[in-house]
């Protein structure tokens, strides 16, 4: 079933209504900070797009053909590629930064996912994300849950109630302290890979 975010007039009308509640202060933080080699994971409609600085190398991939044709209007220099998640199609450590918006909501194995995002991410490399969680009030948390796989079939494959930090955490990131922000179930923050991990040991 086609899901509402993979219908892009309705996945812009979305966002818009979003943005004028605030998130447009933190999409322009997550691509602000972007840096070198830089690969957007899941561009949608291509909102982010035109923020992002000037003296960045920007590719960007999206699985869907409809949005990814979207996309190309908003910033048509921009390399976009049709992938997913799952199998980035890009050799190890060939980006400085990866910034993922709203996306890991809807990948269908996210732990997968994220050991992509890893490897290609240079040593030293960033995880920029930003993504709404899991509730931690326990009535929102319920709600989020009784309504998830509905919402879930509708809005295709997004689950509201997934703990994508920890899942961050699980795949070998450490959550800096620097740019972490929080607004209801919103979350904002930078990752790189942790301490004991392979990747950061060869820096």
């Amino acid at each position: 079933m086609r899901g509402l975010e993979q219908i892009p007039w309705v996945y812009d009308a979305m966002c818009a209504v979003m943005e004028w509640s605030g998130l447009k202060r933190w999409r322009a933080w997550l691509v602000g900070g972007a840096k070198g080699r830089t690969l957007e994971v899941g561009c949608g409609t291509g909102r982010n797009l035109p923020l992002y600085p000037k003296d960045v190398t920007l590719v960007a991939v999206e699985p869907s053909r409809d949005t990814l044709a979207k996309a190309k209007r908003k910033n048509p220099a921009v390399l976009l590629v049709r992938a997913s998640a799952e199998a980035l199609p890009f050799r190890e450590g060939a980006f400085d930064t990866v910034v993922s918006s709203l996306v890991f909501c809807s990948v269908p194995r996210p732990a997968v996912g994220l050991a992509e995002v890893k490897r290609v991410l240079a040593p030293g490399g960033a995880l920029r994300m930003m993504e709404h969680v899991r509730s931690e009030g326990r009535f929102g948390a319920w709600v989020q849950d009784t309504i998830q796989p509905a919402w879930t079939r509708v809005a295709g494959g997004c689950h509201p109630n997934r703990r994508t930090e920890e899942a961050v955490e699980a795949a070998g990131f450490a959550i800096q302290a620097d740019g972490r922000r929080r607004d209801g179930n919103m979350r904002r923050f930078i990752a790189v890979a942790s301490e004991g991990d392979p990747q950061r040991r060869a820096e």
